[in-house]
């Protein structure tokens, strides 16, 4: 295993610019998650790590080496994609052997004529590595079919074992789970990231699925237009988010944007009503952020409104309320026991320890001290 480093990384297709000064560092062992928009660069970057696209500025490190002139195959990396790429004549094990032949095998070795005598006992050896991957994917019983006899799931974990018999540096994922069912993603997530806890090999993964990226990731990037917003753990992103960007691509429900302000004194607004405290900011227009969960319902709250759909997932039910006041409708988590029926009056607070300000420009106004607790 290698740490991996990329510098200033710059790509532009004709005249638009994909990548713009891309930093990141990756370490030993970690599984990445670059997370953006379709159209963000995050598999552009992907492709130039793994040297399928040529950067037109920067440096690709592997460890203590320079790889960014480096063809692909000697960067020993493994590539999943989204589509799973089988041979669909060949079997599962012959399908898992095939990167094996290709790598170790010599010319003489892989014609027809000679290598049966001449690499029979080293295919003996490179079955091994195909049994020991199969094994821990837990699909040997699939080795004699052939891709068309296996499930979506089933395949997924083949194009795996395929790419984990080179033993590679690291695993490089470009959303491999976009064709899976709904239901079949969230156990493959699972399966993902057990995969990684065994392996202990570095994982760069690329999906625009948030929810990937929070379940998954030791580290998460979260990308826009070519540039990397916030790097870090993920329930830091989500906790903390640096721009308004962020907090609004990371969780599902979004997070909800209320107009607000700040006085002279310090003191966040909201509808007229005092929320909290930012000292050493100067009088502003702000975006004040709130998630779903922390908003909460109460007889005496606040806010008030009229709950315009319901959103009932089983253990959580969110509504949809039209605030007065207010022209966006302001979406919070409430248990089945408290949820209102349609049309209903609601009245709900802000958590003010959970408030996020935003500036006029999207970038965080950042709470210098405690939050005061609401009042009228």
């Amino acid at each position: 295993m290698s740490s991996i480093s990329l510098r200033e990384i710059t790509k532009a297709f004709g005249e638009t610019k994909v990548l713009n000064g891309v930093n990141l560092d990756i370490q030993d062992g970690e599984f990445i998650t670059l997370v953006g928009p379709s159209g963000c660069g995050k598999s552009t970057l992907l492709r130039i790590l793994a040297g399928l696209e040529t950067a037109d500025g920067g440096a690709v490190r592997i460890g203590d080496t320079d790889v960014t002139h480096t063809r692909p195959s000697a960067r020993n990396l493994a590539m999943v994609f989204q589509s799973y790429a089988l041979y669909p004549h060949l079997s599962v094990a012959q399908n898992m052997l095939t990167p094996l032949l290709l790598r170790d095998l010599t010319t003489a070795e892989r014609l027809p004529i000679l290598g049966p005598l001449l690499s029979r006992s080293k295919r003996r050896a490179l079955m091994d590595q195909v049994d020991s991957a199969a094994q821990t994917l837990k699909i040997k019983d699939l080795l004699p079919r052939k891709p068309g006899q296996l499930s979506g799931g089933q395949r997924q974990r083949v194009a795996l074992g395929r790419a984990m018999v080179r033993n590679p540096v690291a695993f490089l994922m470009d959303e491999p789970l976009s064709n899976l069912d709904a239901a079949l993603r969230v156990h493959m997530r699972s399966e993902l990231a057990e995969l990684h806890r065994r392996l202990k090999t570095t994982f760069v993964y690329v999906t625009h699925d948030q929810a990937e990226a929070l379940t998954m990731s030791d580290r998460m990037a979260v990308m826009m237009g070519g540039h990397i917003l916030q790097f870090g753990r993920p329930d830091d992103i989500y906790r903390d988010p640096d721009s308004l960007a962020v907090a609004q691509f990371v969780g599902s429900p979004g997070i909800n944007t209320i107009p607000g302000e700040i006085a002279d004194n310090g003191q966040l607004y909201v509808q007229g009503k005092r929320i909290a405290t930012v000292h050493g900011t100067a009088r502003q227009p702000v975006t004040v952020g709130i998630r779903p969960e922390h908003l909460t319902i109460s007889h005496t709250g606040q806010f008030k409104g009229v709950v315009r759909h319901r959103e009932n997932l089983g253990s959580d039910i969110f509504l949809h309320v039209a605030v007065e006041g207010l022209t966006q409708v302001a979406v919070l988590r409430a248990n089945p026991d408290q949820a209102a029926t349609l049309g209903a009056q609601v009245a709900f607070d802000m958590n003010p320890d959970r408030v996020l300000v935003f500036d006029s420009q999207g970038a965080r106004v950042r709470m210098s001290v405690p939050k005061m607790a609401v009042m009228a």
